[in-house]
C-alpha cells in the first residue's frame, strides 16, 4: 500500500514538472493545476498522459484557461470518474458548462459513418446548438481526435481505419471550415498514413531523399527573398515551411502529376505587418523572380469561406526549380494557423486587433441551426451537417455579389433553396451569366446564377425524384418536403372543419365542447384534431359520441378503434 502511494505520488511530481514546461500564463497554470487537484485520488497516470496531451495542443492555439482545465477533465469525464453537475457545484461553473458542451460533441463521431439514418435529430440539434453557443466545445473535441489518431498508432488496423475514416469523413474538415489550420493538417496526415499506408511511406520517403538539398536550396531562397525586401524597406519575415503528405498527395492526385512535377514541394513563407506590405512583398518577388501566372491566387482580397487569407504565387528560383511563396500579415496568419480559437487572443488582447473574422467562421453553423426548426428526419439534418464541413463545395454569385456556398453538383434548385425556403418554391427557371440552364444543370465555383420565380409558390413533387436530378442538397429536399406536408395539412384543416361544422350545428354544439376530446386522443390543440379528422384518422361518430357523453369514456373505447385505415386527401 505505501509503495502504491509513493509511486502515485511520484507520478503526481512529473505531471505537475510537465505542466510547467508549457510555460502558461499564471492564470492558465494555476486553473488547469486547480482542476488536477480536484480530480484528487481519481488521477491515473493514463488519464493525466491525455488530458497533459490536450491541455498542451489547446496552448499552442492559445486558448484560454477555462478551455485548458475543461481539457483536463475531459479524459476523466469519458472515463466516467467526474460528473458535470459536481464539476458546476464544486469546482468551476464555466468549466462546468463548457465540458456539457464537450458532451453534446460525441454525436459527431456518429455522423461520421454511414448509419446516418440512426442519429436522432434532437440530438443533433444540442449539438449544433452548443457549438454555436460555444464554439471551444468543438476545439476541445478535435485536439481529444488528434490525441486519439496518435494513440491508435500502434492499435490493430481495423481500430486504425475506423478512426482515420471518421477524422477524414468529419474532424479534419470540420477542423478546415473553422479554420483551424494545425489541427487540420495534423488530422489529415494521420488519417491518411493509416487509410493508405504504402502511397503515405512512398511521398515521405521521396520527400526524406532529397531533403537535404532542399533544405539547403531553401536556406538560400530564403536568404534572397529577405535581402529584396529589405533593399526595398519592407519589414517581413521570411522562412520555409514544411510540406504535409497528404496536400502533397491531394494534388498529385486532382492534377494527375508525378511527385517531381508539384510546384511546391519547396514553399517559403513571407510575414509582413500591413496589408499594403502583402502587395509591396507581392511586387518584389515577381520582379525579381518569373512567375507562374495559372499559380497565382489572391485570397487577401477574396478570402476563402474559411475567412483564410493569404496571397500564393509560384516563382521560378535559382537554377530554375519552382518556389511557392504564401505571403500574408501576421494576423492573417495567426487566423490561418488558429481559425476560431484565435477570438481567445483577441479577447485576451494578445493580438491587438479585433475579431472580425470569428462571426464569419461560425455563420454557416448559425444558417444550419435557423434552418433545422423545419428538419424532423435526423438523417436530412446529419447529410447538411456534413455537406457543410466537406472541402468539395462550389461557390457561385447571385447578380448583386452575393456568394454562396454549396456541395459539390449543386443545382439551381439547389441554389434557390440556399437563398431562401419562399425563392425555392417560386422558382420557375434559372440564368447562369444570363443564359437559361436546366434545373438539372451542375453549378460550377464562380457561376453567376439568377432564379427566375412567379409570384405564387408551386414546388413540382418531380423535384424529390432523385433519379431525375433537380435537387442534389439535404436541404432543399428537407423544405420541399416539409411544403408539401404543410400542404396536406393545410387541406386537411378546412376539410376538418367544413366537416365538423354541419356536425356540431346539428348537435348544438361548439368547437369548445371538443376541449376534453383533444386530450382524450392525444393531441395538442384543436387544429391537430382537426387535421386528422380531415384526413380521416380519426372516426366521426366516435368523436362525436365521445363529446356528447360529457367526456365520459366508454367502456369498449380504445385508441385504435377511433383511428381509421389512413386515407388522405390527394394533391396535385
Amino acid at each position: 500500500m505505501v509503495a502504491t502511494r509513493q509511486s502515485h505520488r511520484t507520478h503526481i511530481e512529473n505531471f505537475d514538472s510537465a505542466l510547467k514546461q508549457l510555460a502558461l500564463s499564471d492564470e492558465k497554470y494555476q486553473l488547469v493545476k486547480a482542476a488536477a487537484d480536484y480530480c484528487g485520488e481519481l488521477r491515473c497516470a493514463e488519464n493525466d498522459r491525455l488530458a497533459l496531451e490536450m491541455v498542451e495542443i489547446l496552448a499552442q492555439l492559445n486558448l484560454d484557461a477555462i478551455s485548458l482545465a475543461t481539457a483536463y477533465l475531459t479524459p476523466y469525464f469519458l472515463a466516467d470518474k467526474i460528473v458535470i453537475s459536481d464539476v458546476s457545484e464544486d469546482f468551476n461553473k464555466d468549466v462546468g458548462l463548457l465540458l456539457t458542451g464537450v458532451e453534446q460533441m460525441a454525436t459527431i463521431s456518429t455522423l461520421a459513418h454511414a448509419s446516418n439514418g440512426q442519429v436522432q435529430v434532437d440530438k443533433i440539434r444540442r449539438m449544433l446548438l452548443a457549438m454555436v453557443e460555444d464554439v471551444r466545445a468543438v476545439v476541445i473535441k478535435l485536439a481529444q481526435q488528434v490525441c486519439y489518431l496518435r494513440e491508435v498508432k500502434n492499435a490493430d488496423e481495423e481500430e486504425r481505419v475506423i478512426a482515420a475514416k471518421e477524422t477524414s469523413n468529419i474532424f479534419a474538415p470540420l477542423a478546415n471550415r473553422l479554420g483551424i489550420g494545425q489541427l487540420k493538417w495534423e488530422l489529415e496526415d494521420l488519417a491518411f498514413r493509416y487509410l493508405h499506408p504504402q502511397t503515405y511511406k512512398r511521398i515521405a520517403k521521396l520527400l526524406e531523399e532529397k531533403r537535404l538539398d532542399r533544405e539547403e536550396y531553401m536556406r538560400d531562397m530564403v536568404k534572397q527573398v529577405q535581402t529584396k525586401l529589405d533593399e526595398a524597406g519592407i519589414k517581413g519575415e521570411v522562412y520555409g515551411r514544411p510540406k504535409h503528405i497528404y496536400s502533397i498527395y491531394k494534388k498529385m492526385s486532382k492534377k494527375n502529376y508525378e511527385f517531381d512535377q508539384l510546384f511546391d514541394i519547396r514553399a517559403m513563407r513571407i510575414v509582413v505587418d500591413k496589408i499594403q506590405d502583402c502587395y509591396g512583398a507581392l511586387g518584389v518577388v515577381h520582379t525579381s523572380w518569373r512567375h507562374l501566372p495559372k499559380e497565382f491566387d489572391d485570397y487577401v482580397a477574396t478570402p476563402k469561406p474559411n475567412g483564410y487569407q493569404s496571397i500564393h504565387t509560384v516563382v521560378f528560383g535559382p537554377e530554375g526549380k519552382t518556389v511557392e511563396i504564401q505571403i500574408r500579415t501576421a494576423q492573417m496568419h495567426e487566423d490561418a494557423e488558429l481559425g476560431v480559437a484565435a477570438h481567445w487572443m483577441y479577447k485576451e488582447g494578445a493580438l491587438g486587433g479585433r475579431d472580425s473574422g470569428y462571426e464569419q467562421k461560425i455563420s454557416w453553423l448559425q444558417k444550419i441551426l435557423q434552418w433545422q426548426e423545419e428538419v424532423v428526419d435526423g438523417t436530412d439534418l446529419a447529410d447538411e451537417l456534413k455537406n457543410q464541413v466537406v472541402e468539395d463545395r462550389v461557390y457561385v454569385f447571385t447578380p448583386r455579389g452575393d456568394i454562396f456556398d454549396l456541395p459539390y453538383g449543386a443545382t439551381p434548385l439547389d441554389f434557390a433553396y440556399y437563398i431562401h425556403s419562399n425563392v425555392g418554391h417560386r422558382c420557375i427557371g434559372a440564368k447562369v451569366f444570363g443564359k437559361i440552364v436546366p434545373f438539372t444543370y451542375q453549378l460550377q465555383t464562380g457561376d453567376q446564377v439568377e432564379i427566375l420565380t412567379q409570384k405564387e409558390p408551386n414546388p413540382s413533387r418531380d423535384w424529390l425524384n432523385p433519379s431525375l436530378g433537380y435537387i442534389r442538397s439535404s436541404r432543399a429536399r428537407a423544405k420541399i418536403h416539409h411544403w408539401f406536408k404543410q400542404l396536406d395539412r393545410d387541406k386537411n384543416l378546412q376539410a376538418g372543419k367544413d366537416i365538423l361544422d354541419n356536425e356540431l350545428q346539428k348537435l348544438d354544439l361548439t368547437y369548445k365542447d371538443l376541449d376534453p376530446a383533444i386530450k382524450r386522443f392525444n393531441f395538442t390543440n384543436l387544429d391537430d384534431l382537426l387535421v386528422a379528422i380531415g384526413a380521416a384518422d380519426v372516426r366521426l361518430n366516435q368523436l362525436l359520441n365521445f363529446v356528447q357523453n360529457k367526456g365520459e369514456p366508454e367502456p369498449k373505447l380504445s385508441l385504435s378503434s377511433i383511428v381509421a385505415a389512413p386515407r388522405r386527401i390527394k394533391t396535385a
